[in-house]
């Protein structure tokens, strides 16, 4: 359910496959306010005519700033929304003289009504009974396709009164396991990571780091999408040894910088895939916390996703292809990852990130995670956040002076990509 929104406007499009003349749009219900306003309402109860009102209709409205969301409702009862860049199922049905729509196996269900005081133009109202919704559509005749507008006014001061043709929080946090779904996620994530080894102190020194990781999607027009993916990371506070037996403590510092470019997509039966390049920028800020080499090499992801969850993995391998560093970079990663819905909004899953390092010493090669998380989805102001809590232990890794727990916290807040409007 949608949070309470101010006065607003919005646009909505309709197509009329039943020529009708006139139609409505109810589909992404916003709040509204009808202070001030004496005007004569007549209830529409008829089952064929609340059947025509509804079918074959297309809309668009409002999400937050300048996101939107657009929608089809068919004729034959099923229907879809798309918003953030995904697709949610709809369906919707005609009952007891009301429209009911089906998001996420809660039906929401709207009076609808008619405004006998306007004679150049139609106005449908849409009330939700239950929470207060209340939407006032301006319907004009755009036999072209061209949008129509649609007036909202605000009825109900109740905080979970909303808008329910929106993607629910637990719809939202079902997307987000698939690392497929073209949704643009602003990662934030927050490491704490202690470390241990055969070096004098070596279980002494911690890390504190800030982990930006943002997802670019660009979807395409069969459906697949690009996604260039940055990981920047930024260390605030970590123990590094000098040499000489001792530690130094690096303050504020940025590390090498990762990023991936993708061709991906999910397959009708729920298979995940992608393939592209990953690469190292050699931008550190410390020479301790970089190589001073270009990496550069091939990936590939291959996964199963449905309504149960997520898992999969994502395989690539880089090698240095420049740079002024003395050492070299040979570097296998495998990123597993996993995820399961859960209710509310709640999920739980992880992806840690297993690494083969051809240059070390025989014997030291292989540093292995295991994790778990839980994760919270919840829409906040018009937009869904999600938190996470995961912990990941290096159960293998080098034996002189490596990271072996880390606690990370997460803050994600999901935005409309403006580039894949309409898509």
């Amino acid at each position: 359910m949608a949070r309470r929104s101010s006065a607003g406007r919005y646009r909505a499009g309709l197509s009329f496959k039943m020529k009708l003349n006139r139609a409505l749009s109810t589909a992404g219900l916003m709040l509204l306010s009808q202070a001030g306003i004496a005007q004569t309402w007549e209830p529409i109860r008829d089952a064929d005519q609340l059947t025509k009102l509804f079918s074959d209709t297309k809309f668009e409205t409002s999400l937050t700033g300048r996101a939107r969301a657009t929608a089809r409702y068919n004729a034959d009862g099923t229907g879809e929304m798309t918003a953030w860049g995904v697709t949610y199922e709809r369906s919707w049905r005609v009952e007891d003289g009301q429209v009911c729509i089906n998001i996420d196996n809660t039906v929401q269900c709207f009076d609808l009504e008619r405004n006998v005081d306007k004679q150049d133009v139609t106005e449908i109202r849409a009330s939700n009974p239950i929470s207060g919704a209340v939407v006032v559509i301006t319907v004009t005749n755009q036999s072209d396709g061209a949008p129509v507008l649609a007036n909202t006014i605000q009825a109900s001061n109740r905080p979970n009164a909303g808008a329910p043709g929106k993607p629910s929080a637990d719809e939202v946090a079902a997307k987000l396991l698939n690392p497929a779904n073209p949704i643009m996620k602003i990662g934030n994530n927050f490491d704490y990571v202690t470390y241990d080894g055969d070096m004098p102190g070596a279980g002494d020194q911690t890390q504190f780091k800030y982990l930006f990781l943002t997802i670019f999607p660009f979807k395409l027009d069969n459906g697949n999408s690009i996604m260039f993916r940055p990981a920047i990371p930024i260390i605030f506070d970590q123990g590094l040894p000098d040499g000489t037996g001792d530690y130094d403590d690096v303050g504020t510092e940025l590390a090498d910088v990762g990023y991936d470019l993708i061709y991906t997509g999910t397959t009708k039966t729920g298979t995940l895939w992608a393939y592209g390049i990953a690469g190292t920028l050699p931008v550190a800020s410390d020479d301790r916390l970089g190589s001073d080499l270009w990496g550069l090499g091939p990936e590939v992801l291959w996964g199963r996703a449905g309504k149960w969850g997520a898992f999969g993995g994502l395989l690539s391998h880089q090698w240095d292809v420049a740079g002024s560093g003395s050492g070299s970079i040979n570097l296998t990663s495998l990123n597993y990852f996993y995820g399961f819905p859960l209710d509310n909004g709640w999920s739980i899953g992880a992806g840690p990130t297993i690494t083969y390092d051809h240059s070390a010493e025989s014997g030291q090669e292989l540093t292995l995670p295991l994790g778990i998380g839980v994760n919270k989805t919840m829409i906040l102001g018009g937009r869904p956040w999600q938190f996470s809590l995961q912990y990941y232990n290096n159960v293998v890794r080098p034996d002189a002076f490596a990271a072996e727990h880390t606690i990370r916290f997460g803050i994600t807040p999901v935005v409309s990509a403006p580039w894949n409007r309409g898509k």
